[in-house]
């Protein structure tokens, strides 16, 4: 491919509408009639907002014949920042953000009562469910009965999330960079990123990426984990399978998963100790995108898959590798509970046990004395990779970030103690890529430990954002080659998931800043 091509957004993205050949092999065997499934979102919507803005000035007329008008700021709008791959990838100083301005002529607005909802599950904003930030929980964008509405996260510019949470032109540079790199890279035949195999995908100036790893390619084992990461990268930046610059993208991959998905409801193949991985972050993938557009016809895949992760789980503790053998490891119940808090944010019928498991498997592993949480057992230094020396990699408190975020994501409060000393634990091991040694790169650590700070939030939360933004702006490949928006897979891990791995999972870390809201717990939270 030529290097102009290449970097042309037209011929990267084919964002035209999907056609009725595309809708019905994409819905598979949906088994919602056709009307629904065809039903014209635009029409629908067209004629939904006609009705409400006739409501609307009705109201508008008879409020301000009874009371004072009402003056409001008018505040600056933000665009959605292009890629540029001229951009540097650096570390912007949080800019000042200059007051609101009164105008002369205010916009004239009611002020509207707040609406409480019982079930919002902690963690999850539903502050702007539509796209126009209409600040509202009952209004959807792309409104119809086929589904294509927001979703829960709202968008990543509302409220200067971006920008106030510590994120930077930077640090979303380098995400659309890392989202174009997937893009290129996935399978598009199959619609899934062939962790080993990526290299066929190569087509930009200076390829083939390479694997780094000794030379020896990622485990083949990992694809549907893999893909299911690779696809929250994208979710995560607000793009669907109906919406977005890289919706055929996102279509493409959960087509793949539908695909990969057993009677049983499991992931992938069920054999080995990957397809736990590869269970949890497809169940999370899917559930995430049944959570953020309401698309029935995922509805059915993502329930089937959080059944069948319920049944693996053992009775009052967490996950292994098999079914209910009565072992329990803090990884591989992380993964599931992430994948458990997408389900709760799509309102999928989840036992509160399985939460309460989770739990109960944390606090057995987690040390008296400091907080320290282990693998198996209270302390201890986690999982190592077969094959490699001890010594390879610097040990990190990563089952400790695991277990922080996840208690906060299960209800817990920020003060109970256990979650302050493992706070404690993080912040004596920030984010550090240690050129040339690499021994203290670990991307899965510092993507669990940075969800787990920015829930902190606070002074703590600054100093955590910062050095994680030193560690990845400056790594990330850039330039006019094929490696673009990559991170290479040298950090702990990256054996098993390659390239792939190591971008999406970094792309994911960089979106902290509009992905998940704070978890809003105060005196409610459970205390457990």
């Amino acid at each position: 491919m030529a290097e102009d091509e290449y970097y042309d957004d037209d011929e990267m993205l084919d964002d035209d509408e999907f056609d009725e050949e595309e809708e019905e092999e994409f819905a598979g065997g949906s088994d919602l009639p056709w009307w629904v499934r065809k039903a014209p979102p635009l029409l629908i919507s067209g004629g939904f907002h006609a009705i409400m803005l006739l409501i609307a000035a009705y109201i508008i007329t008879t409020y301000i014949t009874q009371q004072d008008q009402i003056t409001i700021l008018a505040k600056r709008e933000h665009k959605e920042q292009e890629y540029d791959p001229e951009l540097e990838r650096a570390i912007f100083k949080t800019p000042r953000i200059l007051a609101d301005k009164i105008v002369e002529k205010p916009i004239i607005m009611l002020e509207e009562e707040v609406e409480i909802t019982k079930d919002i599950p902690r963690g999850t904003s539903f502050d702007n469910l539509s796209n126009k930030n209409l600040n509202s929980t009952s209004v959807v964008d792309a409104y119809g009965v086929g589904g294509g509405a927001a979703g829960a996260y709202g968008q990543r510019w509302g409220k200067g999330s971006l920008i106030n949470e510590g994120g930077s032109p930077g640090t979303e540079s380098a995400v659309l960079a890392g989202l174009r790199w997937l893009h290129f890279h996935q399978d598009k035949p199959r619609g899934n990123w062939d962790v080993d195999d990526y290299q066929k995908n190569c087509k930009g100036p200076g390829s083939p990426c390479s694997h780094m790893n000794q030379g020896q390619p990622p485990a083949a084992t990992f694809d549907a984990g893999v893909s299911g990461l690779a696809l929250l990268a994208f979710l995560g930046h607000g793009q669907t399978h109906r919406v977005g610059k890289f919706k055929r993208t996102v279509r493409r991959g959960l087509k793949y998963l539908k695909g990969a998905q057993q009677a049983s409801g499991c992931f992938g193949h069920t054999e080995g100790e990957s397809w736990i991985y590869n269970h949890a972050l497809g169940t999370m993938a899917m559930c995430e995108a049944f959570a953020v557009t309401r698309d029935n016809i995922l509805k059915g895949p993502a329930q089937k898959a959080v059944d069948y992760m319920v049944q693996a789980q053992n009775p009052g503790y967490g996950w292994k590798y098999e079914p209910r053998d009565g072992k329990n490891d803090t990884s591989v119940t992380g993964w599931m509970v992430l994948a458990l808090k997408a389900a709760k944010m799509g309102k999928l019928v989840i036992p509160q046990t399985a939460f309460n498991g989770a739990i109960a498997w944390f606090d057995r592993v987690t040390r008296v004395s400091d907080g320290k949480v282990g693998y198996m057992r209270p302390g201890d230094n986690g999982a190592k990779l077969a094959g490699r020396a001890a010594d390879t990699f610097k040990s990190l408190p990563t089952m400790t970030s695991v277990a922080v975020l996840c208690r906060i994501f299960c209800g817990q409060k920020r003060t109970h103690k256990k979650i302050q000393q493992g706070v404690g634990i993080l912040m004596a091991n920030l984010p550090d890529w240690n050129k040339p040694r690499n021994d203290k790169v670990n991307f899965y650590y510092w993507y669990y430990a940075t969800y787990a700070m920015f829930q902190v939030g606070g002074p703590k939360w600054k100093t955590w954002n910062e050095a994680m933004k030193r560690s990845l702006l400056k790594t990330q490949r850039a330039g006019r080659i094929c490696q673009d928006g990559s991170w290479d897979p040298v950090g702990e891990w990256c054996i098993v998931g390659g390239r792939t791995y190591a971008t999406a999972v970094n792309v994911l870390t960089l979106e902290i800043y509009y992905r998940y809201a704070r978890a809003n717990i105060r005196g409610s939270g459970r205390s457990w």
